[in-house]
């Protein structure tokens, strides 16, 4: 594995004056009781994230922010790949020492396997009252393992569709309004990727119900996969419309096919707000719409990107004391607007930010309508072989027929 990109964070003497007097005497204390032998020794934070460049800069910022209020504190961020991150963590991470993470963030369904593992612990009852008293209640729950608490979740993400209003007399209200809209030659009318079970678990969820079963597994039945690809297959029946549903980096070329007016909707994560509003083009969010005669909604799955704290950490209360301070109001709205992703405190909800914009608005309420992944050990596990199923269905240059779908889908019931 090559090594993964360091950002120096600070490198910063104790500063001679902080914003708030009181945030000198908590970075002190913090440094007292985390070196023992008193406050000379400097204390040293290695941050580890799979977020893209952009959002690990705002990060990078916010982190800044945090060392110079606390004093006397180096941080760096280590960016990973996601697959990296999670060798990493899990087989890799040194014990002790100075490349080891203190900190890391990850997606909420890593977080049973993590303490499973012994990665990380569950978070002080100190700490789980301020997220109970500033969270919205679907986050904590999204942390929460039983009676354990095991991250602090920063922000949320869920996929919606996005259409172009000139193509569509209303909002589609079915998949089929979709597939049977009337529109110009050469405009697609949807893409999403196949590859990806959550952008295709909406689609599951009408015809199947509920993808977490009552122990929190992921429950992907090959029967209600199967009906809700057959009913999808119309948007890709062509070698041209294949492409947009499958590949290394689909989601640029379905952005790109939209811009330029050859793609009606896609599915989309609020990532995409920026580039979306930096094309100029009229956009609208929605929840994803079921098929037609679907018995039940198609709720989209929401993670949440969570900061956790390590065993091995030398400075453990200084590292939760740093992941506490990302969810102040301040620096949880610089990073939800930094990195497009939705907010978690109760007092964004409780202004007009929340809804500031109609793209942001459609996300939100998608996160409204949807299922937040499950913390659960074994969450992880089943998800990862739905897309490994996944992948037997794009690993081709031509799209499948309807009759070869049923043998590439099957591979018995994970229920």
């Amino acid at each position: 594995m090559s090594p993964p990109a360091r950002f120096a964070v600070t490198r910063c003497a104790r500063p001679s004056s902080l914003r708030r007097a009181g945030a000198l005497a908590a970075g002190l204390a913090l440094l007292a009781a985390a070196c023992g032998d008193g406050i000379d020794q400097r204390a040293h934070l290695t941050v580890g994230t799979c977020w893209e460049a952009t959002s690990t800069q705002a990060l990078h910022r916010e982190l800044i922010r945090i060392a110079q209020e606390i004093g006397s504190v180096d941080i760096d961020v280590r960016q990973f790949s996601y697959a990296s991150l999670d060798d990493y963590l899990s087989k890799n991470q040194p014990h002790g020492g100075r490349e080891a993470l203190d900190l890391a963030v990850v997606p909420n369904e890593w977080l049973g396997q993590l303490l499973q593992r012994g990665i990380i612990g569950e978070v002080p009852t100190a700490r789980v009252e301020m997220l109970r008293r500033r969270l919205v209640g679907q986050a904590v729950l999204a942390v929460s393992d039983a009676d354990q608490v095991l991250g602090f979740p920063i922000n949320a993400d869920v996929v919606a569709l996005v259409y172009d209003p000139a193509l569509f007399p209303g909002p589609p209200r079915t998949l089929d309004d979709l597939l049977s809209a009337h529109l110009p030659a050469g405009v697609a009318p949807i893409a999403l990727d196949v590859a990806n079970p959550a952008h295709l678990a909406p689609f599951v969820n009408a015809t199947q119900g509920s993808l977490i079963d009552r122990d929190g597994n992921f429950l992907w039945r090959d029967a209600d996969v199967l009906a809700a690809v057959e009913r999808l297959a119309p948007a890709w029946q062509s070698p041209d419309r294949w492409l947009l549903c499958h590949g290394a980096d689909v989601e640029s070329l379905q952005l790109q096919l939209f811009a330029e007016g050859k793609l009606a909707s896609f599915v989309a994560g609020p990532w995409l707000l920026k580039a979306l509003e930096e094309t100029e083009r009229p956009f609208r969010v929605i929840p994803i719409p079921r098929p037609s005669g679907a018995p039940y909604p198609a709720r989209a799955l929401v993670g949440y990107q969570c900061v956790v704290a390590t065993r091995e950490s030398r400075w453990g209360d200084l590292a939760l004391e740093v992941a506490a301070r990302l969810l102040s109001p301040e620096a949880n709205r610089r990073l939800d607007l930094a990195t497009r992703r939705l907010p978690v405190l109760l007092s964004a909800y409780e202004s007009e930010q929340a809804g500031a914009s109609p793209g942001t608005f459609g996300f939100l309420h998608a996160l409204e309508e949807g299922q937040f992944l499950p913390p659960t050990a074994h969450w992880s596990e089943g998800f990862a072989r739905a897309r490994e199923r996944l992948a037997e269905l794009t690993g081709r240059g031509l799209p499948p027929s309807l009759k070869e779908l049923r043998p590439l889908l099957a591979g018995g019931d994970r229920s």
